[in-house]
């Protein structure tokens, strides 16, 4: 495996991250819903804030967040390749994510299935331990956890 680079996302990797974003909703729970499109990605990665993962030229992961009018961020998407998974990859992206928040001073929130116990527990390691429970977040048969991160000083 080639090493693995992180960096700001551009305008020119919206296609690739709109793809991986495609390959990994596939594997939900939910599946048969559309996910976010490319016209979506495009904006995203030019006005919200994205980090992505290259190993060489192959977009490997992907991270999202953005304000909202509230004030707070929501961290809307994160994905790794599934040939990629397990290699820490998805921590570095949460990290680098988590650290331009706190440097912007915001709080952010995400939304997880209540029945993904291993993403609970990593989302509650990386400090969203605030936690409100939504039933029929999406549709009536899609309940959510909203969990809350407040930025560190």
């Amino acid at each position: 495996m080639d090493p693995v680079r992180y960096e700001r996302a551009g305008v020119a990797d919206f296609l690739p991250i709109a793809e991986l974003d495609r390959n990994a909703w596939r594997q939900s729970r939910n599946s048969e819903f559309i996910p976010d499109g490319e016209h979506a990605w495009r904006l995203w990665v030019e006005h919200g804030l994205v980090f992505s993962a290259r190993s060489g030229d192959r977009l490997i992961g992907a991270i999202l967040t953005f304000p909202c009018v509230s004030g707070i961020w929501c961290v809307h998407k994160a994905f790794v390749d599934p040939a990629f998974r397990g290699k820490g990859i998805g921590t570095k992206l949460f990290e680098l994510l988590l650290q331009e928040t706190d440097r912007k001073g915001v709080d952010c929130f995400l939304t997880v299935d209540p029945t993904n116990e291993s993403a609970l527990r990593l989302y509650e390691r990386w400090g969203f331990v605030e936690k409100t429970f939504v039933k029929g977040y999406y549709r009536s048969n899609e309940d959510r956890y909203v969990l809350t991160r407040r930025a560190k000083k």
